[in-house]
């Protein structure tokens, strides 16, 4: 008996090893990091849900690298460390003696003029440099300014921009806003007078070897290896991958795999040979260029090209999110260490950068937090399942008022602001739920209803049955009041 079973086993754990050897690695590390190292940064990915990762760390001389259910070549969504390719090819246009960024940004482009308390801004005070650091006035704000419709052509939105009215006078403050970098968008475009696609591709990523960076959407889709974006719904990830206008491609939607952004970190490095001319374009982009102001009030933290510099730290970094992707670069140019990081989940990784570049300078093993959107997405569970709850007390309440109706054991009540107490939870939560993310986040509601966890669509319809609920029962109290007892 022994025997048979025995025979019977062998196979199968036969077959069961077989099959572990051909599944692909879901995670999988390569380099020289150290395994506890690694094993951190892995358990950390786990914890804060991202489902892709592709990070690269460069240090003395080697670069590792750590991948999460992807490869080197998987191509994510880069979000805002876009603009340091954008800033980058705005430099390259000065040093071809196309444009000089002190220029008045009218200058080549007409159209934009611009306001502060109802009186012209001067000519000379808008230049292209206050849009390369976010110091012109325009801010993130889109109850202010607007922001680019899918369908919307370059000429419908530049006729919207006519005429804005600044957040503050430019070069007085610095305030960080992507509608800068879509004009720097279409400024490479009247400058070059190619697209920002043509030009990118053309002068830039194919002369720096960048030939996996895409500014077009749709050729990097073609490829097949585009790692679709992903966002929460009640602490589980579902897909979300929505379209973009080609106008906010240059503010924080370029595609890049993980191979090319190590390239383009040795490029700020210096580490990787390029031409002379494209050496003098990252140095530039490096630097307090005509700056006026140190926008920041603690150390010799600016914002230069595309990029946050901070020369006492000796650090050059930039984050990135989009609505399904996050991504963060962290350079130590002094010391020749980088680290690269690239995720499908809205704001997951940006933290990563930081994590990763403390363990390996200081040995510092700190866990993520939880971020602020995950807070959302309990929040909004919360709702949803007071939501639920006020589902059954409304079929209960409704059963009890028919009876009652029926029985025609009613008179007519009276008003009370007592019976107004019943509205003030579900007031209090439509009001946090339309008016508040606009006033802290000084957003729209477009905006927020893309980029934060998909739950608040549930969590919304939960609020309205709360107050449908409550508004019901307060119509119940005043004009169907029973003689018996009272209507709960």
């Amino acid at each position: 008996m022994m025997k048979i079973i025995k025979a019977k086993i062998a196979p199968i754990i036969m077959c069961i090893v077989l099959l572990s050897a051909a599944l692909p690695m879901s995670i999988s590390a390569q380099g020289a990091i150290n395994r506890e190292v690694e094993n951190h940064i892995l358990t950390q990915l786990n914890r804060a849900r991202i489902p892709n990762a592709a990070i690269s760390i460069i240090q003395d001389g080697e670069t590792s690298h750590i991948l999460k259910d992807a490869t080197q070549d998987s191509l994510f969504q880069i979000g805002s460390i876009s603009k340091s390719f954008t800033g980058f090819g705005v430099l390259l246009l000065e040093d071809m003696g196309l444009l000089c960024v002190t220029d008045p940004i009218s200058d080549h482009l007409p159209w934009l003029v611009t306001n502060y308390r109802g009186t012209p801004v001067a000519h000379n005070s808008l230049t292209i440099y206050t849009f390369l650091q976010h110091t012109s006035g325009l801010t993130s704000d889109e109850r202010r300014f607007p922001r680019a419709a899918l369908t919307e052509t370059a000429d419908e939105f530049v006729a919207r921009l006519i005429g804005m009215e600044l957040a503050f006078y430019p070069s007085t403050a610095h305030v960080y806003g992507n509608i800068n970098y879509i004009i720097l968008g279409l400024l490479i475009e009247a400058v070059s007078g190619q697209s920002y696609d043509e030009f990118m591709t053309e002068h830039v990523l194919y002369p720096l070897g960048l030939y996996n960076t895409f500014t077009n959407m749709q050729r990097a889709y073609e490829t097949g290896r585009v790692i679709g974006g992903n966002r929460l719904r009640f602490l589980q990830l579902v897909s979300w991958n929505p379209s973009v206008s080609h106008l906010t491609v240059p503010t924080g939607f370029i595609y890049s795999d993980l191979s090319d952004m190590v390239r383009w970190t040795g490029i700020h490095l210096g580490i990787v040979d390029i031409s002379e001319q494209f050496e003098r374009v990252v140095r530039r982009s490096h630097e307090n260029n005509h700056g006026t102001i140190n926008p920041f009030a603690y150390g010799d933290f600016f914002y230069a090209a595309g990029w946050y510099v901070n020369h006492e730290r000796g650090t050059v970094h930039h984050n990135g999110s989009t609505a399904g992707y996050s991504s963060a670069l962290r350079m130590l140019p002094y010391e020749n260490t980088a680290v690269v990081i690239l995720g499908n989940l809205s704001h997951g990784t940006v933290a990563f950068g930081a994590l990763i570049l403390d363990i390996i300078t200081g040995g510092a093993f700190v866990n993520i937090r939880m971020d602020i959107f995950t807070i959302f997405d309990i929040i909004f569970g919360i709702l949803t399942i007071i939501g639920i709850v006020y589902v059954g007390l409304f079929v209960r309440f409704f059963i009890k008022l028919t009876k009652r109706l029926r029985s025609g054991e009613t008179v007519k009540g009276k008003f009370s602001f007592k019976n107004l107490f019943g509205l003030i939870e579900p007031t209090l939560s439509l009001a946090s739920f339309y008016i508040a993310p606009s006033i802290i986040f000084s957003t729209s509601r477009e905006f927020y209803l893309e980029y934060t966890p998909a739950s608040i669509h549930i969590a919304e319809i939960a609020i309205w049955i709360m107050a449908v609920y409550s508004l019901t029962l307060l119509w119940a109290k005043v004009f169907v009041h029973p003689r018996e007892g009272a209507l709960h």
